[in-house]
């Protein structure tokens, strides 16, 4: 599964930079997940003109489908099977809607676009504005774009284990998705998504999320 994030609070399906680029591979059986950040800068071959260079931000401006395809080549995958596009608007929505998430940061700072944020090292609460900020922050931190990789894999792996450890949040998963109406984009059958929340409800249990 691809998650982008696009720096825009409008329509998800619009052409933007893409500043989030995970690869999630997710596994049932072993009930273990993966979660693969790859810089927003980084300087690869991009899918549409295999030949040239660009960042993979700018994959974004001609599709998801050339961000995909750049990604795949770049780590030597087959395909990814789905993908889902959330704007601004829909993470902060997406992070209020679930009551907020606790995420650890391994530094304190201080949000360059908004001074009254700061965060502690250690566990932090946040709402969606709050986590919005955690997750785009760069210039304060020590190892700039790294960081802001780690946290939005952190800010992920919050979101999974607050889900999957709340039966109400569960079954209120379809209201949830109609609260992000016109904020996010993917092709995930909606069938696909019930039965994961099915055996979820089953089985019950955390999964084992993993970060690079």
């Amino acid at each position: 599964l691809y998650l982008s994030g696009i720096d825009v609070d409008g329509p998800p399906t619009e052409n933007r930079n893409s500043d989030v680029n995970i690869i999630m591979t997710l596994n049932t059986s072993t009930g273990q997940i993966l979660l693969l950040n790859t810089p927003r800068d980084y300087y690869i071959n991009i899918s549409i003109a295999p030949d040239s260079k660009d960042k993979l931000t700018h994959c974004g401006l001609y599709g998801l489908d050339c961000s995909m395809d750049t990604l795949a080549d770049l780590y030597g995958i087959d395909s990814i099977n789905y993908y889902a596009q959330i704007n601004f608007t829909g993470f902060e929505t997406l992070i209020d809607e679930i009551g907020g998430v606790t995420v650890y940061s391994d530094a304190s700072f201080t949000s360059s676009d908004y001074p009254d944020y700061k965060y502690v090292k250690g566990e932090n609460e946040l709402n969606g504005s709050e986590a919005l900020a955690f997750v785009r922050e760069r210039y304060n931190l020590g190892d700039g774009d790294y960081a802001r990789g780690r946290h939005q894999m952190a800010v992920i792996s919050a979101v999974i284990d607050k889900m999957t450890s709340s039966t109400t949040l569960l079954t209120n998963y379809s209201g949830i998705m109609d609260s992000l109406e016109g904020m996010i984009s993917t092709d995930f059958e909606s069938g696909d998504i019930s039965a994961l929340i099915n055996m979820q409800l089953s089985d019950g249990g955390g999964w084992d999320v993993k970060s690079y």
